[in-house]
């Protein structure tokens, strides 16, 4: 069976924004394995760090990679012949990576270096398109006369067989691409020559068979559908990418690559377009790799053992875990599962006897008194050690009027109702700041205390307030708290299942 020649296809769609930007009109990349992956860099320096980490994981691999960009590798040939009658398209890579400043912030002097450029003709020169407001000389903002006689051609063969491709001159208005193709050449002539295992095509061979290769590729050379519900670049960039890597599965690729060999403009000068003699070939690949894109879903793990216990190895690995004794440190491990919040084990007040007190009474077969239908829907069944009761008042029909009587929220009005059940009982507040200061009131009018209370309330008035006064003064009751602003139902119910077993998923 033929191998196919590259184990990575990646689709870069560029930019030479002036300022970071992500979202349309920005830069795209889709890398194509066994899965898609797309990313939207906000910077040109951000994108070729990406880049570079792709080349550099598949070459630890041993994989090759083809890259696609969206700008032109090269120039009509007269643009080389103005550096001298021996130049080519290297000449011109290295004369424009010498004049584009491009910073990390996307800050960059395009259009200064293009005037620049300009200089090497006697009259005008053929770029145009000053897109800024101030004047720069030898930069006209229309588009110059002399064509083919003072100025190199104005399309290059691939832009004429492309038909909708725009001239490389242009700097600014509707569908110019000069600012990318400089901004692009600059950065990849930069890249090439850090690495010894890139090649440009078609300039260059392959490397029997060992390089990295990268491409010109015209999104616009086939019709590719528009998802409205996402920027056209990102679609474009998935799209190509799924399509490249379904070209080199039928052994398409490597046809394309070898089309311009007899062409000596494009292989010294102008380069050309991927695919551009092949349009009806790519148009294939893009429908059928849009049909197979659902094959392209990332891998993903599917052993419900096996993503237990790599989350908690997860939380013991990055979490601050050595203040907490046995039972608690499993009780932070679970909290921090249900929220994906490392910084909630920096943030827990605990008595020193929470866990026991709770765990005791759950094996007694104490009730679980909840401020809200959510802690009590998170609590597992199937963990419970005597089928305790889980009791919610919130939805009582007496809670509205009684609120009404006590002049304060449903959910404090609910606590009132806990009355018969709160002895001895595992508490467990996870929304309501006013359900804990409720609690703590009655504590302090004489009401039963329970076993142990988990105050979890979430919010931004009385959230971080109530659960202080819980640490502070816990009126002789074992207590687990979260203190800030952060708390809610699941990480509540959470600390129940934790006090019921601990982490059962992993033998613990």
């Amino acid at each position: 069976m033929k191998r196919d020649l590259f184990d990575v296809h990646v689709m870069v769609d560029w930019s030479s924004a002036s300022t970071a930007r992500t979202g349309k009109d920005s830069i795209w990349i889709a890398q194509a394995r066994d899965s898609l992956q797309v990313s939207n860099p906000a910077t040109r320096s951000h994108a070729m760090k990406i880049i570079s980490g792709i080349l550099d994981s598949a070459t630890a691999q041993n994989q090759r990679v083809f890259l696609g960009f969206d700008f032109a590798f090269g120039y009509p040939q007269g643009l080389s012949q103005a550096l001298g009658p021996q130049a080519d398209w290297r000449d011109v890579w290295a004369m424009i990576a010498h004049e584009i400043e491009d910073a990390d912030d996307n800050s960059n002097n395009r259009f200064d270096a293009a005037a620049a450029i300009n200089q090497l003709f006697a009259a005008d020169g053929p770029f145009w398109g000053n897109g800024l407001k101030r004047d720069i000389d030898g930069l006209p903002r229309k588009k110059p006369t002399g064509w083919g006689e003072s100025l190199p051609q104005n399309l290059r063969q691939a832009d004429e067989d492309a038909k909708a491709a725009q001239e490389v001159w242009k700097l600014s208005g509707a569908g110019s691409v000069g600012g990318q193709t400089l901004t692009g050449i600059a950065r990849l002539e930069k890249l090439r020559h850090a690495r010894g295992d890139l090649a440009i095509w078609p300039f260059q061979t392959l490397g029997e068979g060992r390089s990295h290769v990268a491409a010109e590729v015209f999104p616009s050379l086939i019709d590719i559908a528009q998802n409205e519900a996402e920027p056209r670049d990102k679609t474009q960039v998935e799209t190509l990418a799924r399509a490249l890597q379904q070209l080199d599965r039928n052994g398409q690729l490597d046809a394309m690559m070898r089309a311009p060999s007899r062409n000596t403009i494009a292989l010294k000068h102008e380069a050309s377009i991927m695919g551009v003699a092949h349009q009806a070939n790519v148009q294939r690949a893009v429908q059928s790799s849009t049909q197979k894109a659902p094959n392209l879903m990332r891998p993903y793990e599917k052993d419900p053992q096996a993503i237990y216990a790599a989350s908690f190895a997860t939380v013991r690995a990055e979490a601050k875990l050595d203040r907490f004794d046995a039972g608690m440190e499993r009780l932070a491990i679970r909290l921090i599962h249900a929220c994906g919040m490392i910084e909630v084990a920096d943030r827990l007040a605990y008595s020193a006897n929470a866990y026991a007190a709770g765990h005791e009474a759950l094996k007694n077969g104490a009730p679980i008194l909840c401020d809200c239908e959510m802690v009590g829907a998170g609590i597992i069944r199937r963990y419970l050690p005597k089928d305790n009761s889980v009791i919610v008042t919130l939805n009582d029909p007496r809670t509205p009027e009684h609120a009404k009587s006590i002049g304060n929220t449903r959910s404090a009005a609910a606590v009132d109702f806990w009355a018969d059940h709160l002895e001895g009982a595992v508490v467990a507040i996870g929304n309501a700041p006013t359900a804990l200061f409720h609690l703590l009131e009655l504590i302090d009018q004489g009401a039963p205390k329970p076993a142990v209370i988990l105050g979890f309330p979430v919010g931004f008035v009385g959230a971080a307030e109530s659960k202080a006064e819980l640490a502070a003064h816990p009126r002789g009751c074992d207590f687990v708290a979260l203190r800030g602003r952060r708390g809610g139902s699941a990480i509540a119910s959470a600390a129940v299942n934790a006090l019921a077993v601990g982490l059962p998923e992993i033998g613990e």
